[in-house]
């Protein structure tokens, strides 16, 4: 009845978020179907205002509102001039600036997104009316219409805008000269000479310190900013198609290490800003998708074709106003907005084929081969150690082996699970606006079938934008994100853990066959004397578990002017989430040592999440004179409740039915659990004379997970800029246009320490009363009523350089970061009844450097634009708690160790030290317990004479100290190429499969190597393989020098080849470009594994670096085509 109950409230729940997502595509459907009535032929970048006396101020005010434009002038300039009558409704804002200053002492001109105000000069008295002419043309960039370009005559206030075919008509003197400027490219003169019709092409400026940069509650001008952000536009990697935003972003941003660790769909991306900042409380940045910031976990269920631009956060200064969830740094995402005075549509579709490369395939014995070995194996066995076969009670060689000449290839089980598998996108996103109404929707159909057998994973996503202005004072929003993804046989347990395919297919015995003549499977693929495993292929084949995901975020909120400059905004963000997992095991399932067949069983599990946020700001900004003040204050409140349910069946009376209804055995469980947190947080940024600058943050945070003691955190920073090339003393050059000088400093923390572990918790317990059990509870976590923030530290110093006319951009960054108060689990005496308790352990030190080179190298008719980042990082244990080293205890799975002095995570184990070749070498050298003639010899680092766990060393360092990345972007005419690459170095991998791969007691197939084993003193092998006698042999599969490889890759992450058609000619069609881009098109490593990004411990840095056989990562190569309507 429980479980009916239980199934009943989750259906219910169900049918519930259902409703809410179709009422909200009902208003979706509603709003851009009202949008799209609006008339397209709206001029881009309009203005509505009307009013009598009206000061230019005041017109300049509601320009920048409603345009997005920013105006920069001395206010006295403004004294002479008279206000203005004006009734003008969607004008183009230049004929609003044309009609206002007609006959005024100020004019101005337009640079980048900044509309400067200056004195009219004398030459600019107009000249006596000549003859004008009309000319037209089209404003194109790379074959594509560019819609509200401004036009303008150079020299006076006759001016345009293009249209949304691009096209343009302006009357001017015949030898004028035309002046075409648009945001994010480089302006444009054209002499007129008595020409009637004149188009061009305007190219993307990699200038950008006029730049709107999204930051912290805000956008900033890139000028104006005094801590380290790295933005990336979606039109940079536009061209890149994409499963993961992630991949988008590999190799483009200097300080972020952004790898794929897994090929498994949707689910292989991690991200390490200026390397690793905790050692247990998590590495990961704070996602904040259009200001919500959101979990880890919804991470892979973003939709790249949704995304405008990016703003990496780095240092402290830009991400303080985060607080205690900001330390790993910050990765601000904004989704496609609309624009007024336009609508388009586009549809962006692709298909795809993912293989598995064969470099990095471990080179396994085939039949014979392993065959030939096994037959070597017993007939040592039985020189040595006198073995007879049980079957017979002979002293002879099994029949699997007797005769290996019988055998040829054989299953190769690396290639058996692996398949060429189809990916596929299509996205079509409408956009209209009006001076009104806004609305952006994209709707996205994603699948991606995995490189593994019956592995996949598809997603539905549906992102609306939308904002409301009723009048000019109010702008009111809405944006909702539903999301639907299904995970076939990809998530935890399914392919990893004990059953682990392709670790566990490598060392399967090659003489059995994956399907059997008559078309059923083996059961098992362990041939004589062999560990029992399961057939890894049927496992693959029957495999059913899934789960299917529902998410929506909303985004509500409110923009109210209350006085002018004074803007109050509210927001309301929900993140609701269902989630359900069903897995069942029929009797053929089986694991690493149990083949089938077995009892079948299931687990059903569902988690249900609300989770939300409201955020209250007000902001005021002021100029007097020559100094400049924006003011931020604010305040939030969040909360997070999950509640999770599992039932497990077991007993099934057949596979036919797999439902837990059918189960004779029932088990469930209930959990919940909960986050508070509030908050109050401030900003202001000071500028004089636009050339120094000044911002100071803070932001104080109480979160329920903290002990008492300690439930409020405070993170102040602030930082420091100069220009120092607009200083009357640099001197005017093209060479060097502009010379920038920064500093921060400041406070940051971390709150990821998971619910309750600052209280003690409560676990049934049973005892005896009165000779008899008795229930009751018991303690079973030690609580902390001390627990407070992980704190980060961190002083930033920026230098910012262009050269060469703005074709030269140029960062730098130094930075130096301490984390103290380090969160973990710390292990207690046993004595005191408790395993462990999470406590603040230690202090860390990061540092680093950073370079970002950005060139435009070819301009012409030929196109080639450079991106270049290299990043040097390192870090270093400076206290733990008591100088006790963390890791590194356990024999057979504790591979790292992290201690005082050291970088973190570091592999620790044996050193190899050779064969003991000979009698009289075994004599005179040091020896483990194990050891024998023949067998593997250690290095004896404590010099003792013995080989024990006293002798492990360090063996390398899974941090790598150097990360590159270069992206380089060709243009000929309509044709597109583009080449991506990054890397890493410094840093080792510790490939854990070793353990098995090389494991010589006849129980797995092994590499080809193992072949060359020490037999004896006349057969000695290569040195390298020890024999393989019984009892001698633990050393040889213990953590040794021997599994560390150098980490360094480069990886050619995509190319990319497109072809754009201009369609403006048709009614319907602005432009289509076709493409084909392959992925992970080569990688150049000494490292044997398949994956040199590996890391299969993902974000717990005390275990980084390890290579336990995962996900294969594919190649994919995809063809596709964007239309633009």
């Amino acid at each position: 009845m429980d479980s009916y109950t239980k199934s009943t409230r989750r259906a219910t729940s169900i049918r519930h978020l259902l409703k809410i997502f179709l009422v909200m595509k009902l208003l979706i459907v509603l709003i851009t179907a009202t949008c799209l009535q609006v008339s397209a032929k709206v001029s881009a970048q309009t203005v509505t205002l009307s009013g009598k006396n009206i000061s230019l101020q005041r017109v300049f005010e509601e320009i920048r509102k409603q345009c997005d434009y920013q105006f920069l002038y001395n206010t006295h300039l403004l004294k002479e001039t008279r206000k203005v009558d004006l009734n003008v409704k969607e004008m183009p804002f230049q004929q609003v600036l044309n009609i206002c200053l007609k006959d005024q002492p100020v004019t101005y001109v337009i640079s980048g997104k900044t509309i400067i105000i200056r004195q009219v000069q004398a030459e600019e008295v107009p000249a006596p009316v000549v003859e004008e002419i009309k000319v037209q043309g089209k404003v194109t960039e790379k074959g594509v219409a560019l819609v509200g370009v401004t036009v303008k005559a150079k020299g006076t206030n006759t001016g345009t805008v293009t249209d949304v075919n691009g096209a343009y008509t302006i009357s001017v003197q015949k030898d004028a000269v035309l002046v075409f400027s648009y945001i994010g490219h480089t302006t444009l003169e054209e002499p007129v000479n008595g020409r009637t019709n004149i188009s061009v092409e305007l190219e993307a400026s990699r200038s950008n310190i006029e730049e709107v940069v999204v930051v912290s509650y805000g956008t900033q001008r890139q000028r104006s900013i005094t801590g380290a952000i790295s933005k990336v536009s979606s039109k940079e990697v536009q061209d890149i198609p994409a499963a993961e935003f992630g991949q988008k972003l590999q190799g483009r941003v200097a300080g972020v290490q952004i790898s794929q660790v897994s090929g498994r769909p949707g689910q292989g991306m991690t991200f390490k800003i200026r390397g690793a900042a905790s050692l247990g409380s998590g590495n990961q940045p704070l996602i904040v998708v259009d200001g919500q910031p959101i979990t880890n976990e919804n991470i892979n269920l973003l939709n790249p074709d949704e995304i405008e631009s990016f703003s990496v956060l780095k240092d402290a200064s830009t991400t303080a106003l985060y607080g205690s969830r900001a330390a790993n740094g910050v990765v601000i995402i904004t989704t496609k907005q609309a624009k007024a005075g336009r609508t388009t549509m586009s549809l962006n579709s692709y298909y795809g084929w993912q293989s598995v490369p064969k470099r990095g395939k471990p080179d396994m014995m085939n039949a014979r081969e392993f065959a030939t070995f096994m037959n070597g194996f017993y007939e040592d066995k039985i020189k040595y150690e006198n073995w007879k076969n049980p079957a017979t009670g002979l002293a002879e060689i099994p029949d699997d082996y007797k005769d290996p000449s019988k055998y040829g290839e054989g299953t190769d089980w690396y290639d058996a699970v692996l398949r060429t598998a189809p990916m596929t996108n299509h996205s079509l996103n409408i956009s209209t606006g009006t001076d009104k109404v806004l609305s952006s929707t994209t709707l996205t159909y994603f699948n991606q079938d995995g490189v593994m057998y019956n592995t996949g994973m598809e997603r539905f996503s549906l992102r609306s934008n939308n904002e409301y202005r009723p009048n000019e004072k109010l702008k009111l929003g809405l944006n909702l994100n539903p999301v639907y993804q299904n995970d076939k046989n990809t998530r935890s347990g399914a392919i990893d853990n004990n059953r682990n395919v392709v670790s566990g297919g490598l060392i399967s015995s090659p003489l059995i066959p994956k399907i059997n003549p008559d078309g059923t499977y083996p059961t098992k693929t362990s041939s004589y004397g062999m560990y029992a495993l399961p057939n890894f292929y049927q496992q693959l084949m029957i495999m059913n578990i899934n789960q299917k995901s529902l998410r929506l975020l909303t985004n509500v909120y409110a923009d109210l002017e209350l006085l002018p400059n004074l803007h109050f905004k509210t927001t309301f963000n929900t993140d609701l989430g269902n989630y359900d997992y069903n897995a069942f095991f029929p009797s053929a399932t089986g694991s690493f040592g149990s083949p089938p067949p077995r009892i079948p069983s299931a687990v059903a599990n569902s988690a249900n999440i609300v989770s939300w946020l409201n955020e209250n700001m007000l902001t005021y900004n002021f100029k007097i004179k020559e100094h400049n003040i924006d003011l931020l204050a604010g305040y939030s409140a969040q909360k997070y409740d999950q509640n999770y349910r599992t039932i497990n069946g077991s007993n099934f009376p057949s596979d036919k039915i797999p439902w837990i209804i059918g189960a004779t055995t029932t088990t469930g469980n209930t959990n919940n659990t909960a986050w508070t947190m509030a908050s109050w947080y401030g900003r202001a940024n000071y500028s004089f004379r636009d050339k120094y600058y000044l911002t100071a943050t803070i932001r104080q945070d109480g979160s329920s997970r903290f002990g008492e003691n300690k439930k409020w955190g405070y993170f102040p920073s602030a930082s420091v800029g100069w220009i120092v090339s607009e200083e009357p003393f640099f001197p005017k050059s093209d060479a060097l246009s502009l010379l920038k000088i920064r500093g921060s400093y400041g406070l940051t923390g971390n709150n990821n320490i998971g619910d309750y572990t600052q209280i003690s918790l409560l676990s049934a317990a049973n005892y005896v009363f009165d000779g008899a059990l008795a229930p009751g509870q018991a303690i079973s976590q030690l609580g902390n009523k001390d627990l407070t923030w992980e704190t980060s530290k961190q002083l930033d110093l920026g230098l910012e350089l262009s050269l060469l006319k703005d074709r030269i951009s140029f960062t730098y960054d130094y930075y130096r970061k301490e984390t103290d108060k380090m969160l973990y689990q710390m292990n207690i005496p046993w004595a005191s009844g408790y395993g462990s308790i999470k406590y603040n352990v230690g202090t860390i030190r990061m540092w680093g450097h950073e370079f970002q080179l950005n060139t435009r190298n070819l301009t012409g008719v030929l196109e080639w634009n450079t991106n270049l980042n290299i990043s040097f990082n390192d870090n270093k244990v400076i206290s733990l708690q008591n100088g006790t080293p963390i890791g590194g205890i356990n024999t057979y799975s504790d591979y790292n160790r992290t201690a005082v002095g050291r970088r973190i995570g570091e592999f620790w184990g044996y050193v190899f030290d050779g064969i003991y070749m000979t009698q009289d070498e075994f004599n005179r050298q040091p020896k483990h317990a194990t050891s024998a003639v023949g067998s593997t010899r250690m290095k004896d680092i404590s010099g003792d004479g013995i080989i024990n766990a006293s002798d492990k060393d360090y063996l390398g360092n899974p941090n790598p100290t150097l990360i590159f990345g270069m992206a380089n972007d060709f243009r000929y005419k309509k044709f597109d190429f583009s080449i991506v690459v990054s890397g890493q170095a410094g840093n080792e991998i510790m490939n854990t499969n070793m353990q098995n791969l090389v494991n010589i007691d006849g129980i797995f197939n092994v590499t080809k190597d193992m072949a060359n084993r020490w037999r004896s003193e006349q057969n000695p092998g290569n040195g390298k393989v020890p024999r393989t006698l019984a009892n001698t042999t633990e050393l040889y599969r213990l953590a040794n020098s021997n599994w560390v490889f150098s980490g360094d890759y480069l990886t050619i992450k995509n190319i990319s080849l497109g072809y754009t058609a201009d369609m403006s000619r048709l009614k319907y069609l602005r432009s289509i470009r076709f493409y084909a881009s392959l992925q992970q098109a080569f990688v150049f490593t000494s490292y044997p594994g398949q994956n040199p990004e590996v890391n299969d411990t993902r974000d717990n840095q005390t275990t980084a670096g390890q290579d336990n056989g995962s996900f294969p990562i594919p190649r994919t190569l995809m063809f596709g085509a964007n239309i633009n309507f």
